[in-house]
């Protein structure tokens, strides 16, 4: 019987040892946007809600202004833990199913360049610094729980973490980042949202993608 050589049988084992590591390492999703220079990590097992099927979604808008901010998204991407999560959900303030992860990144128009601030950051989904300053106006289960300046490599802006009821009165906590370029020409926001009874369950796992979100810029 012909013999294999030794050298080949090494390097054959070797390929296969780095095969299987690569494999066993590949715990998470990496969504990116290269153009963009994007990035966040999400756990393996959810589900990807591509772009075209939220900008299809977000087409069907009736709010003021929509349309214009639609034609200006660059990359939106989302994920979820529930495989029942619709697109229209993606976009709404009601409490999800398990979890959600939503990252987007748009371009600013002239009026938004101009305007554009810490406050206006934290205030892109519901209107925080007007709880904060006056407690009587806030959402019956408002809670701030972290609030701080994000720096990345071409822009920066703030993290937020509140809780808040959603319109149906269920608590409902959210992990925001919202950033600015430097230029001041584009936002990037990563949004994780779940009932608050999951989050504090799973709040290990769901801050590390907030943790993991990367702005890098144009490659």
């Amino acid at each position: 019987m012909r013999k294999v050589p030794k050298r080949l049988t090494l390097a054959t084992l070797t390929v296969c040892t780095l095969l299987l590591l690569t494999s066993c390492s590949q715990s998470q999703i990496y969504a990116a946007d290269k153009t963009s220079g994007v990035y966040v990590a999400i756990p393996k097992g959810w589900h990807k809600i591509p772009n075209t099927q939220l900008n299809s979604a977000e087409s069907k808008s009736t709010a003021e202004g929509a349309a214009e901010r639609l034609a200006s998204v660059i990359w939106q991407e989302a994920y979820t833990t529930s495989p029942e999560v619709t697109p229209p959900s993606i976009f709404s303030l009601d409490a999800p199913d398990g979890a959600v992860v939503y990252v987007r990144v748009r371009d600013l128009n002239y009026d938004d360049m101009n305007s554009i601030s810490y406050n206006s950051l934290r205030n892109l989904i519901v209107p925080i610094t007007t709880w904060l300053e006056d407690p009587t106006k806030a959402n019956s289960k408002f809670m701030l729980h972290d609030d701080y300046e994000r720096v990345e490599k071409i822009a920066r802006g703030v993290r937020t973490i509140f809780t808040f009821a959603d319109p149906a009165g269920i608590s409902e906590t959210v992990d925001q980042t919202a950033l600015v370029s430097d230029d001041r020409s584009r936002i990037y926001v990563l949004l994780v949202r779940a009932q608050t009874k999951y989050f504090k369950k799973h709040a290990k796992e769901l801050q590390a993608i907030g943790d993991s979100f990367t702005v890098r810029g144009n490659k």
